[in-house]
């Protein structure tokens, strides 16, 4: 995988914000709530989450419409909404860059944003992207040029709580046998991006509150 780095509170007036990057792709995700709801999006018994998806160009496509509906749905299964209901939390994502892999950075942003906002989650999902090329190589977090050449590329997003896969988002040919070979490699990433998720927020709080 492409070395990552992330940087945290970095805007003053969201509850909770994230510069995600991963090789040349980066993500800046700012997160607001719980807030007011407006009464037509309010739900009684749970709280509502709203994802924007903004590229790079600020021309928004059909893209990046699939992208926050993928990046929502994956939220609500993470976020505990019924701690919060008839609330709204609103996630807004900036695509900086785009080098491949943008939708997993995406969500590794909106993920430790949610943290950083001190949004109660389920678990600390991690994602991680990769690709099978036409003579069956297998490419971690590929970069834009890599995915020109792909047969099939996969989203996957794992959480650590031992459930299982959150999201998974295939598209192009593939067998059976190459996609649990796809799998299983994002799998081992994504452990490996969890335990440094775990302490870029350790670190976080000693910083914040002293050594625990």
């Amino acid at each position: 995988m492409r070395p990552f780095h992330c940087s945290a509170a970095l805007l003053s007036r969201s509850d909770g914000s994230v510069r995600f990057k991963s090789g040349s792709s980066a993500v800046l995700c700012s997160v607001f709530g719980p807030i007011e709801v407006k009464i037509r999006d309010e739900k009684l018994d749970k709280a509502t989450v709203e994802v924007v998806f903004k590229c790079a160009s600020g021309q928004s496509t059909t893209t990046e419409r699939l992208y926050e509906r993928i990046v929502r749905e994956t939220l609500e299964a993470s976020i505990l909404t019924a701690l919060h209901p008839r609330t709204l939390i609103r996630i807004t994502l900036q695509v900086l860059t785009d080098d491949g892999g943008i939708l997993s950075t995406a969500l590794n942003a909106a993920i430790l944003a949610l943290v950083d906002a001190g949004i109660p989650l389920r678990s600390l999902p991690a994602a991680v992207t990769c690709m099978m090329d036409r003579e069956g190589v297998l490419f971690l977090d590929p970069t834009t040029v890599e995915v020109e050449g792909s047969q099939s590329s996969h989203v996957f997003v794992f959480d650590d709580a031992g459930e299982g896969t959150l999201a998974n988002v295939s598209t192009g040919a593939f067998t059976m046998d190459e996609y649990t070979n796809c799998y299983d490699q994002c799998l081992s990433a994504a452990a490996t991006l969890q335990s440094l998720f775990r302490s870029s927020i350790e670190g976080k709080v000693v910083r914040e509150y002293g050594p625990i």
